[in-house]
């Protein structure tokens, strides 16, 4: 349904009962300036416009809080443990001279 600003004044109720089945077009001059859509609707636009990095960056920060690098190897505490960190991950050589 196409209505000018006029008519969407006078019948109203049935434009919104129109905007509940599909989004209706409202006309000043011809030209396209409002457009009732239903609440659902409206809902799943919002949400498809969403950006994806808030998404993303959201979804990063629950897995950091979630799983928080915390183990023996000292990776959460920064500075003292930093020795047993390299311990941790330097293997031995195998070309070396036995001591």
């Amino acid at each position: 349904m196409s209505a000018s600003t006029a008519q969407s004044r006078q019948q109203f109720s049935a434009l919104i009962a129109a905007a509940q089945q599909a989004p209706q077009v409202i006309a000043k001059r011809s030209t396209p300036v409002a457009a009732p859509v239903s609440a659902d609707y409206f809902r799943q636009s919002q949400a498809a416009i969403k950006p994806a990095a808030d998404t993303f960056y959201s979804q990063l920060v629950q897995l950091r809080e979630t799983y928080a690098p915390d183990d023996e190897a000292g990776l959460a505490t920064p500075g003292a443990a930093s020795e047993v960190r390299q311990s941790a991950w330097t293997r031995a050589n195998p070309f070396a001279d036995p001591a």
